[in-house]
């Protein structure tokens, strides 16, 4: 006999406000259709991984119930923007609801819209705003295309990027259009080439980009394409407390001599 599946929803609260201000959220979101709650969690732990996110950074998952909402997320990803103005509420604390400020400002902006008052018409009668700018529209980079989530990486200085606004997302754009620059370009052939980097969490992308900017620095000779590749098959096969000495290996080798093939 089989036994029914049902959907699952829970609530990832933000541990500390410290985390809160490194992240740039308060709370991430995941539901799935799975037999047992047990399972549902399990995937979140997943999804949470594969966006990039560290367990560690979030109190323990609340199961709220399932919402019904037009912009609900994908099932199975780990979203961080469908909370940012809901919270867990209602008699029984688990009805994701708008906060009470969020909820009257929705409102408001949804009459204005309807009916198109609100806001002074300037001289040719077209509707002026002087709202403050809104927040940036934020995009969590482990929802970008696989070139994207590498040059995301690239563009961080360093920074693990959890997410990217509008302009970094033109930034990248242009990147991967540069056929000019081929650092970038052997970056980007080169990860769709080595199997594990394909495979990679956004955490092991993060790692070999920034390895790979130590190693080819801009400022230095341009690598070959196989060298490249050879080097990411290289990182990628080194155990982890053996990376750092790679990397100053292939360093120190470009110095004087070109690039092993």
């Amino acid at each position: 006999m089989s036994i029914k599946q049902e959907e699952y929803s829970f609530y990832y609260k933000v541990k500390n406000e410290s985390a809160r201000k490194r992240l740039g959220f308060k709370a991430g979101f995941f539901w799935c259709t799975a037999k047992k709650q047990s399972l549902a969690l399990s995937r979140g732990e997943l999804a949470m991984d594969a966006a990039g996110f560290d367990e560690a950074d979030f109190a323990r998952p609340v199961r709220v119930h399932f919402p019904v909402e037009n912009d609900i997320p994908p099932e199975g990803v780990f979203d961080t923007k469908f909370c940012e103005n809901r919270e867990p509420g209602g008699e029984d604390g688990k009805t994701l609801t708008l906060i009470p400020g969020a909820a009257s400002a929705v409102k408001s902006d949804e009459t204005e819209r309807a009916d198109g008052a609100g806001t002074p018409a300037g001289e040719n009668g077209i509707q002026e705003s002087h709202n403050p700018p809104a927040n940036p529209q934020l995009t969590v980079v482990a929802t970008l295309p696989f070139r994207h989530r590498v040059l995301a990486q690239y563009i961080g200085d360093g920074e693990y990027l959890y997410h990217v606004d509008t302009d970094q997302k033109k930034e990248i754009a242009c990147l991967e259009m540069d056929t000019q620059n081929t650092t970038v370009q052997n970056l980007i052939l080169a990860a769709e080439n080595v199997e594990p980097f394909k495979k990679a969490i956004e955490h092991d992308i993060h790692k070999a980009v920034n390895a790979y900017k130590q190693v080819f620095p801009v400022d230095g000779k341009v690598p070959e394409l196989c060298t490249t590749i050879k080097f990411f098959k290289e990182w990628f096969s080194a155990e982890h407390i053996n990376r750092g000495l790679l990397i100053k290996e292939w360093a120190e080798r470009l110095k004087n001599k070109p690039a092993p093939v």
